[in-house]
């Protein structure tokens, strides 16, 4: 009787990962080369401070907005159904058509954006900037 030693004498199948490492270096690589190229970012102008004063009044035309959805120009009340006329009057007679927009944080995105399309109609708004407390 005789005793067989060792393993069976079946063949034997290893996963070969060389491939799968020479893949792996190779996207390893290419991420690499990659990433410094995707890199975006916004070029912005932060504005100086104001070197002088003065007592002239200011022709910068502000919009107003509240919490409650209240707008004034200026501090003047105006409702969102007269804004486009009120805007379009001030705006005729102006070349510069800056408006500065000034929206408490508790203001509704939906009401801001709904006065934005109001101003930036046409014969009205050419630049908008927001107002930051």
């Amino acid at each position: 009787m005789s005793m067989s030693v060792g393993s069976g004498g079946g063949p034997k199948s290893d996963i070969n990962i060389t491939p799968l490492v020479d893949v792996l270096l190779v996207l390893l690589i290419i991420f690499m080369v990659i990433t410094p190229i995707l890199q975006k970012g916004f070029s912005t102008q932060v504005p100086q401070k104001a070197e002088t004063t003065s007592s002239a009044p200011s022709t910068a035309i502000v919009l107003q907005i509240d919490a409650n959805g209240n707008m004034a120009i200026n501090k003047q009340p105006v409702t969102m159904a007269d804004l486009g006329e009120k805007l379009g009057a001030i705006y005729a007679t102006r070349a510069d058509k800056i408006l500065f927009v000034d929206a408490e944080d508790k203001a509704t995105y939906d009401m801001v954006v709904k006065a934005l399309d109001v101003a930036r109609g046409p014969g009205r708004v050419e630049t908008i900037g927001f107002v930051l407390n």
